[in-house]
């Protein structure tokens, strides 16, 4: 920071902080919304951080108002403004980014848990391949949680490892092909592509080479980032598509399509990750959420995937 930010600055950011309003803030301070304006701009130009981005569900703080916002409080010994103690306590909606399938899981997992009697209202984002854009989002507080790929360490965000999965393949049930296909099938059949994936690995040193290769090689008839589109494509078509095993059940059980083992030659895994920011520990219903949607995941996990089976 260029200088110290005087106490009444720090009240702004931490009345924001908490009513996520500028409105609201003035409301609160008894000064008007231009006034708020100003002195953001001032602690902008103070710390040379954004300090808070605005979208549709209010002003949302990046790190740094975080933490000027409990440079206040413990300063004051003042946690919350009373008027807006229970918004601050109460947040009520858990921002999330992950893909379709994962999607399709939680609205299963939340309709029959103890997650669909609370208050909690689900904020779904398009999933974002780039994962430090993904990091970001959760640094700054505008996503609380973040299921995909392993993003790099920050000491802001903690991750698990929710599961670690061989990839298999998607084909028209009607496709003539056996549960698992040669070599010779996977290079005669289109492909479709779920291009939101490029994480899949192989462990094996010897044949990476030539499962880069064959990769590389496929005749890709179709490109989408939605997987419904590449699932319906298959289902009404002689191509095949590679998913994650964990996900197949998703597919197999409401759309035409049946699942194939991967040929032995290009044996192929994808490790699936939970990240959340430090913040979430503040908010106790949303921890509890949080701590039942891993322990849901972890069960798939464990092979009790029957209990995930959407119903045709």
């Amino acid at each position: 920071m260029k200088k110290e930010i005087d106490i009444k600055l720090l009240n702004i950011i931490n009345t924001l902080v908490v009513t996520q309003s500028v409105t609201k803030t003035a409301q609160q301070l008894k000064v008007s919304p231009g006034s708020i304006s100003y002195a953001l701009k001032k602690a902008r130009s103070i710390t040379g951080a954004h300090l808070f981005i605005r979208t549709r569900n209010g002003m949302k703080p990046d790190t740094t108002a975080k933490e000027l916002s409990q440079r206040y409080q413990k300063f004051t010994g003042n946690s919350i403004p009373p008027t807006f103690s229970e918004s601050a306590t109460g947040k009520n909606t858990l921002n999330i980014m992950t893909f379709t399938p994962v999607e399709m899981m939680l609205a299963k997992i939340v309709k029959e848990s103890r997650v669909w009697n609370s208050d909690l209202r689900f904020n779904f984002f398009p999933y974002d391949s780039n994962s430090n854009d993904r990091l970001e989002r959760i640094k700054n507080g505008l996503i609380d949680i973040d299921i995909g790929s392993k993003l790099p360490a920050d000491k802001l965000v903690n991750k698990i490892k929710l599961f670690s999965t061989p990839v298999s393949l998607l084909a028209n049930q009607h496709s003539g092909l056996e549960d698992t296909i040669t070599l010779i099938d996977w290079q005669e059949r289109k492909h479709a592509v779920w291009s939101v994936f490029s994480d899949y690995y192989c462990d094996n040193l010897l044949s990476s080479q030539n499962v880069v290769k064959h990769m590389e090689e496929r005749k890709i008839a179709m490109i989408s980032a939605s997987i419904i589109n590449m699932v319906a494509f298959c289902a009404n078509s002689k191509c095949i598509m590679m998913i994650p095993d964990y996900f197949a059940h998703v597919f197999t059980s409401t759309f035409p399509v049946k699942k194939l083992s991967m040929p032995p030659e290009l044996s192929l895994k994808y490790d699936c990750y939970f990240h959340f920011s430090n913040t979430l520990f503040d908010y106790e219903e949303m921890k509890l959420t949080a701590n039942e949607i891993v322990s849901h995941f972890k069960n798939i996990n464990q092979g009790n995937q029957d209990d995930f089976v959407t119903p045709p």
